[in-house]
């Protein structure tokens, strides 16, 4: 008798046949170009998170937690806005290794929110070229460990040059899992934005397809830099769970800028 898991991942490699993409890629010009010519379009939803929200309630994608892309199971959809300068986000991911990394991570390194002090927030971008500066204290630096196919999380003390902690990591069968679903067939949306009246408004103006990205070579970009590890540890500010810690998409994240040197890029 077949697993849940492994029936899912079954009808995901068969959603994967090039006709079928060929349908859902088609399907998702139609549905872009549509939400193209409706111009300006509300939030719905209010602070950074709107776009993305915004543009898939435009194309029929509901929130959930399914591990396959947004976009009939095959396309993953990211938005922003067109001036932004964050950073794009392939997949989230905590490290695994040790259990419950992410709590040491923020229990050992983090500081105090400046709203709720209890809580401490820890916000930092990791690259495997060098060790950052973080709070002038602590370095992080990511390391590629091909012998061990582990990707290692790897924390200095700056003022005494010693090592803090080195068995942080994540396996490449972990990594895989998240970037075969993820980053294999991707549609980076930008619009244009303007607020009135307190609302924002979106005008999906520009779509690319982004392909052709092996795992191999995710591993290399991030051996050379142009893909991070990105912390982002913080606390809810609002809702049932205010003033609780809470991760806002600690993952696996890549600058506009290194999109095309990363990706085959087509434009619609």
């Amino acid at each position: 008798m077949q697993t849940k898991q492994a029936k899912l991942f079954q009808n995901h490699v068969i959603l994967e046949s090039p006709e079928v993409y060929d349908k859902v890629i088609s399907s998702f010009k139609n549905d872009f170009f549509s939400i193209r010519e409706k111009g300006f379009v509300p939030s719905n939803r209010s602070h950074n998170t709107g776009i993305g929200k915004t543009f898939e309630d435009l194309v029929g994608v509901n929130e959930n937690n399914n591990k396959l892309a947004d976009y009939h199971d095959i396309l993953e959809l990211k938005s922003a806005r067109e001036l932004s300068q964050s950073m794009i986000t392939l997949f989230t991911i905590k490290p695994t290794h040790p259990p419950n990394a992410n709590t040491y991570l923020r229990d050992t390194y983090g500081h105090p929110d400046l709203e709720y002090p209890d809580i401490k927030t820890l916000h930092t971008t990791i690259s495997a070229l060098k060790f950052n500066t973080y709070k002038n204290k602590y370095g992080f630096k990511l390391e590629v460990d091909d012998k061990t196919e582990k990707l290692f999380m790897r924390v200095i003390n700056l003022e005494t040059d010693t090592t803090e902690s080195k068995d942080i990591y994540n396996t490449y069968e972990e990594l895989k899992h998240s970037f075969e679903k993820k980053c294999k067939y991707i549609a980076y949306i930008s619009a244009e934005t303007k607020k009135e009246n307190g609302t924002e408004f979106f005008k999906f103006k520009n779509a690319f397809l982004l392909t052709g990205l092996t795992f191999d070579n995710f591993i290399e970009h991030i051996k050379n830099g142009l893909i991070v590890y990105d912390i982002r540890i913080g606390a809810y500010k609002s809702g049932k769970s205010i003033g609780k810690p809470h991760d806002h998409g600690s993952g696996i994240r890549i600058r506009k800028n290194f999109i095309n040197t990363v990706f085959d890029v087509e434009e619609l």
